[in-house]
């Protein structure tokens, strides 16, 4: 309790820096002050307190369900009544959370969201813990945001509003630093907004101050043991020393069949979308359905695991690098696009990254079977880039992020992320002009 009342002190006391300044000068010197930049650390603290807990949960529930159980049971692996179950329980943890304040909030269509706070967080979360856990296809990354702004919000609730939002920003970008195991994604991610307009950029050096103390937690200081980091890494993948002219020209196909993947998956959410709003737990329950089905066929016909199609998609890469039918794996691309693209518009919460990542991984897998004389390695560094370019359009962090999936690989592969998340972006930009993948607007309630 002590410890808590100081550093609540602390907060309150250094948000007043960045209380409505007069000027974009007294902004910028009030951000980069002595008592902001505490304010920043001690938010990077308590929102990667917040994001660990978090993961921690998320990762006993899904132990629990789906190792746990079907083990106390006499099972090696999750029964097909189970895979049906499962999802159909994370549908209802949806529909109980749209009962709350919030209903839940935006999806994952609608980008990342800074703006969770205390009064909605419990719907989001409760959304948030039955799609993850349950087996949909959607990452933590979306809730872990939210469990960093509300935290934030409610520590600074007595300040003004500006100073409240500065501080949900600073504890939602610490929050997702703890799933990247890595500060400097999370840092490439603000650079970004900021170069878009979508952040001001005095608001910089506070987020990166909150990043490094976030990373602190998480490592530890000396004799304190931190609460642990989540590595990106993919085993599996051969070392990559020497740039050869047919990867190159592999690389600009894989790239733009790996964005063509993750935008029709996008697309397909942008179809469910209009379902789910005109029949909201149809949607839902479709989505289920679709997922079980489709992760009970990959299993049932493959060497694959249900991990293939469910979940985020993080623990199934290594495994889709050690299969070696091309059917297969089409298999796995065509399934994992259907259960993900209905998971983003059917009303489940989570984040749209690392189903993107796996899109990538898969595309890539595929296109090497079909033509194995190209590198497996270089091209799984362009399918992640270009695919999760194409999502997020966010190609610096896009081509960052590859790089340290396959970070064990040398740093010749540097020239196929970039190629990656170029063209990705490229792919993305081309597509929006047609209006294909924006996210419908609400119709206006009808006028009797």
């Amino acid at each position: 309790m002590f410890t808590l009342r100081v550093h609540t002190s602390l907060i309150t006391t250094a948000t007043k820096a960045a209380a409505l300044p007069t000027s974009e000068a007294d902004t910028s010197r009030a951000v980069t002050s002595p008592k902001a930049l505490v304010l920043a650390a001690g938010l990077g603290v308590v929102g990667a307190i917040a994001a660990s807990l978090f993961l921690a949960f998320i990762s006993l529930g899904q132990t629990a369900l789906w190792e746990k159980l079907p083990e106390s049971l006499g099972y090696d692996q999750p029964p097909w009544w189970l895979i049906v179950l499962g999802p159909l329980v994370g549908a209802a943890c949806v529909v109980a959370a749209w009962k709350l304040p919030g209903k839940t909030g935006l999806g994952p269509l609608d980008g990342f969201h800074f703006d969770v706070r205390p009064a909605v967080v419990g719907s989001v979360i409760l959304a948030a813990v039955g799609t993850i856990i349950c087996g949909l296809s959607l990452g933590p990354e979306a809730p872990l945001i939210a469990c960093g702004t509300a935290i934030a919000a409610f520590l600074v609730r007595k300040q003004p509003a500006q100073a409240q939002q500065f501080a949900m920003v600073l504890g939602g970008v610490a929050a997702i630093g703890a799933i990247f195991g890595n500060p400097f994604v999370t840092g490439f991610v603000l650079l970004e907004f900021a170069a878009m307009g979508a952040l001001p950029a005095m608001i910089l050096i506070p987020a990166f101050v909150a990043l490094a103390a976030g990373y602190l937690v998480q490592v530890g200081v000396g004799p304190l043991t931190g609460l642990g980091t989540h590595s990106l890494a993919v085993d599996g993948l051969a070392s990559y020393t020497q740039v050869r002219v047919i990867d190159l020209m592999g690389a600009v196909a894989i790239a733009v069949a790996a964005a063509a993947v993750a935008l029709l998956a996008r697309g397909v959410g942008v179809r469910v979308v209009v379902l789910a709003r005109r029949y909201a737990v149809v949607a839902l329950v479709a989505t289920a359905v679709i997922t079980s089905a489709l992760a009970l066929l990959v299993r049932s016909s493959s060497d694959a695991s249900i991990d293939a199609v469910m979940f985020s998609g993080q623990e199934g890469m290594a495994e889709i690098l050690t299969l070696t039918s091309v059917s297969t794996v089409l298999l796995v691309v065509v399934a994992k696009l259907v259960a993900y693209g209905f998971a983003l518009g059917s009303g489940f919460r989570g984040g749209p990254i690392f189903p993107a990542v796996f899109l990538g991984v898969a595309t890539a897998t595929v296109l090497t079977l079909v033509f194995p004389s190209l590198s497996l390695t270089a091209m799984v560094v362009v399918g992640i880039a270009a695919s999760t370019a194409a999502a997020l359009k966010l190609p610096f962090t896009s081509a960052l992020l590859a790089l340290l999936i396959v970070a064990g690989a040398g740093m010749d592969i540097a020239p196929f992320a970039i190629i990656g998340a170029v063209l990705g972006l490229i792919v993305r930009l081309t597509l929006d002009r047609t209006g294909l993948l924006d996210v419908p607007s609400r119709e206006p309630a009808h006028q009797p």
